[in-house]
């Protein structure tokens, strides 16, 4: 099966580890990232990569003689926010091995040297879709990040503003002469209380192997929630 190969519209970064391997849980390491999109933008890519599982699953089912196959989860989930809610948006996700460093460009295509990535940069992908069997897990897609183009950068902490904190008077914290400064009191009218902090959750999604035999059938139920 020749490689299909996708490029992404502009979505939200989440977990980039785009400037150097993750090995916490890879101890080869491994670059990747989780990519936010509306649904709107992900429905095509989604599409794409079902028809590939298709082709997969089909051939696997050709090449061991069978009817029904066991099945990866794939690689998109719908995002859900704190309580447990579709968002209305989807997660993909990518990844490459440590020796396969993704190539980054700027918005203008000019290619950018170890730039530090932090989630809730504007991003798209470039990547290449892998079929796969492992009889553990069963047939699936991955998507093997090749190249990111950064569109709107985020770099190092994003600060007080990610708390809903805005520049007020008050207190002061000079690091050089370690004394703690006020300024005169003020008065504060209208204060905002501050948007709860929700870390994206993934769907968790169940395998489609539901002893249906026909193909077309398993491939709309890949991904379902249970």
């Amino acid at each position: 099966m020749a490689k299909t190969t996708i490029t992404t519209p502009t979505g939200v970064a989440l977990y980039p580890w785009l400037n150097k391997p993750d090995t916490e849980y890879n101890k080869d390491g491994e670059y990747k990232v989780n990519l936010v999109l509306s649904k709107e933008d992900a429905q095509p890519l989604i599409d794409t990569i079902n028809e590939v599982f298709k082709e997969n699953l089909n051939d696997e089912m050709k090449k061991q003689d069978k009817k029904d196959l066991k099945t990866a989860n794939p690689p998109y989930s719908e995002q859900l926010d704190g309580d447990g809610k579709p968002t209305g948006n989807f997660i993909f996700k990518f990844k490459s091995k440590a020796a396969y460093k993704p190539a980054i460009f700027d918005a203008s295509g000019e290619t950018v040297i170890d730039p530090q990535i932090w989630g809730g940069s504007e991003i798209r992908v470039n990547a290449a879709l892998y079929p796969y069997f492992v009889s553990s897990i069963g047939a699936g897609v991955s998507l093997k990040l090749r190249a990111v183009q950064v569109i709107a950068l985020v770099e190092g902490s994003e600060g007080a503003g990610r708390f809903g904190f805005d520049k007020t008077a008050g207190y002061v914290h000079k690091e050089e002469s370690g004394a703690e400064v006020f300024d005169e009191p003020a008065k504060v009218t209208n204060i905002k209380k501050a948007e709860p902090i929700v870390e994206p959750e993934v769907v968790k999604t169940k395998p489609a192997n539901d002893g249906s035999k026909d193909i077309a059938d398993i491939v709309d139920k890949w991904g379902a929630k249970d």
